[in-house]
């Protein structure tokens, strides 16, 4: 190409000009095309949303099946393997299983990073899990405790368990509790027979209305109205009507009115 340009140079002439102005217009968008790209954008910072979707808790937890609670909130149960996303700052967490002394504690989340902890509660006491095919009420050491399915904490130690439920027989029963330990008991009560059970006794039949004690009473008081409307006249008329009596009412006189009085005598 140089030598082409210095050839033309040397014989000028009009045609070899626009010879040499094609030959240039052909070069340039081949030269301009042979360019190397731009260099690639530096990519963007990331953002603080993104930062902190990165903050949150690995926690490894002893023993499994242990309640997982972030400030209040239940998050599940141990183990969790996957990291708990939380926003950036303080946080409490509490972890709590039956039988065992619950842990509570404050930690930090810093922004793009992962706090860890590792927890191991300690057992204190055993468990007693109950379970009934119906409804019954549980007695530990003869104190009332609840009503199954239960998981009732106990002390280290032997203790006596009953059982009882409204027409049927109780059930008792001896435990011994290890820290740590779930004791795992069913039940089934039996019913009582028809003849013992209370709640499956037949209710008395209605009584007749001349077993009521209301129509005695009515009856009584019609009684005495009538002999009270018999006697009184005959008191009211004779005067001679209490010899021989105690207590005698006599009729003393009438006023001026029409009223008639009465007297009433007592005898010694």
């Amino acid at each position: 190409m140089a030598n082409l340009i210095r050839w033309l140079v040397m014989r000028p002439s009009l045609s070899m000009l626009l010879a040499l102005l094609g030959v240039l217009q052909l070069y340039v968008p081949v030269a301009r095309a042979a360019d190397p790209p731009p260099p690639a954008a530096a990519p963007a910072a990331a953002t603080p949303a993104a930062a902190a979707a990165k903050s949150g808790l690995s926690l490894h937890c002893t023993p499994n099946d242990a309640d997982i609670f972030i400030d209040g909130d239940s998050v599940g149960k141990s183990p969790i393997a996957q990291v708990l996303p939380l926003a950036v700052g303080e946080h409490t967490i509490r972890v709590s299983r039956p039988g065992y002394a619950p842990y509570i504690d404050v930690f930090r989340v810093k922004e793009g990073q992962v706090a860890k902890l590792e927890v191991e509660i300690v057992p204190i006491s055993g468990v007693l899990h109950l379970t009934s095919s119906t409804a019954v009420r549980v007695f530990v050491d003869e104190k009332y405790v609840g009503e199954a399915p239960i998981d009732s904490e106990l002390t280290v130690g032997a203790h006596k368990v009953r059982v009882e439920r409204g027409g049927f027989y109780p059930e008792s029963f001896a435990v011994s509790a290890v820290a740590g330990q779930v004791i795992e008991k069913a039940v089934d009560l039996k019913p009582l027979p028809a003849d013992q059970n209370p709640y499956l006794q037949k209710a008395p039949p209605p009584q007749k209305w001349y077993q009521k004690w209301w129509v005695w009473t009515i009856g009584a008081v019609g009684v005495a109205a009538v002999a009270t409307a018999i006697i009184v006249p005959v008191v009211l008329s004779r005067k001679d009507v209490c010899d021989g009596l105690d207590v005698c009412v006599q009729n003393v006189g009438t006023t001026a009115q029409g009223v008639q009085s009465l007297g009433i005598t007592l005898r010694y």
